[in-house]
């Protein structure tokens, strides 16, 4: 029994941890929100780059497809910086700022669905900031 305390204990240590070690940088201001990219915890391979951002909204969001209203969302990206382009791997929405509270939202696409952002737009703005990131 002790055993099994202390796995869990250790378990949801590093579980916090892993949580709370995003370190959001802000990238940028849209009416609807800040805009916000994790950039000690890119992942690369050959093709692409892998990384979080964050979108925290001013007002409360609804829509659609969510019957609970929410005030950030994140997106885990995989992207093409040789192309410019980008994809959406996984979104978690949330009922709280800053990726907070209860989780409204969670999917997962394992289908990557490219594209790239328009040239004046908070998204070509995300590309700019991991892709210099990447490459300096």
């Amino acid at each position: 029994m002790k055993k099994i305390l202390i796995f869990i204990i250790i378990f949801v240590l590093i579980f916090s941890i892993k949580t709370v070690n995003a370190e959001w940088s802000m990238y940028g201001e849209t009416d609807a929100g800040y805009h916000f990219i994790d950039l000690n915890n890119t992942n690369s391979d050959d093709r692409y780059v892998y990384y979080w951002i964050l979108t925290d909204y001013k007002e409360p969001q609804k829509n659609e497809i969510i019957d609970s209203s929410f005030l950030s969302k994140k997106v885990y990206k995989q992207t093409d910086c040789r192309r410019f382009r980008t994809s959406a791997s996984e979104i978690i929405i949330y009922s709280k700022k800053m990726s907070e509270g209860k989780i409204i939202l969670k999917e997962k696409y394992d289908d990557s669905s490219f594209s790239t952002p328009n040239f004046d737009s908070i998204g070509f703005e995300e590309l700019e900031v991991i892709c210099n990131y990447i490459n300096n």
